[in-house]
């Protein structure tokens, strides 16, 4: 049994050493094979997209577009966000820590972290300020219908945001959205 295994693993081995070898040209090269009459229809290669599917975090595109300074276009693609599809945030962005992971930084990393969170709020803060003003703003022209688009992203969003698994800072901002939401929806029936 060892003989049979030794001889594979020294096979194996003598078939990997040849790999990566260049060879020679000869001097008769072989000619190439002739072009079917009825070729195959050209199939195009994989994306490096088709290969790993990973999604792009929601807040990604909207931070990104806020933070370059093109708030009407943020505000957009927050309206237009799936707020259903996960992952929310980049794994980079401290709010996505869980309050788990959180907890077993240690003091250092927590406070760096805490001011990461506290500036990553923020800026989701303003935006949220900006989604309900352009919510307000649909409502004051009369247009309800997109009123209403406006502040069912900012709920969703919230919902999003006020789930178990996401540090209790991000829910607070999460259950304050909600209800930004919903009083501002209410007002709109008046």
């Amino acid at each position: 049994m060892k003989i049979g295994f030794l001889a594979g693993t020294a096979a194996a081995l003598f078939l990997l050493a040849g790999c990566g070898q260049k060879v020679a040209p000869t001097d008769n090269p072989t000619p190439p094979a002739p072009a079917p009459s009825n070729p195959p229809a050209a199939t195009p290669a994989p994306t490096a997209t088709a290969l790993v599917n990973v999604a792009t975090p929601v807040m990604q595109p909207i931070l990104a577009v806020w933070q370059e300074g093109d708030r009407p276009r943020a505000v957009k693609l927050f309206l237009e966000a799936n707020w259903n599809a996960r992952p929310i945030f980049p794994a980079g962005m401290s709010v996505n820590l869980t309050e788990a992971q959180f907890a077993e930084l240690s003091d250092a990393d927590r406070q760096l972290r805490f001011n990461e969170i506290t500036a990553q709020l923020d800026l989701i803060k303003h935006l949220a300020s900006d989604v309900a003003q352009a919510g307000r703003d649909a409502a004051a022209k009369g247009d309800t219908e997109q009123a209403k688009k406006y502040f069912a992203a900012l709920r969703q969003c919230g919902a999003a945001f006020d789930s178990p698994d996401r540090l209790k800072l991000l829910q607070m901002v999460g259950r304050t959205m909600k209800k930004i939401a919903d009083n501002e929806t209410a007002k709109i029936g008046q």
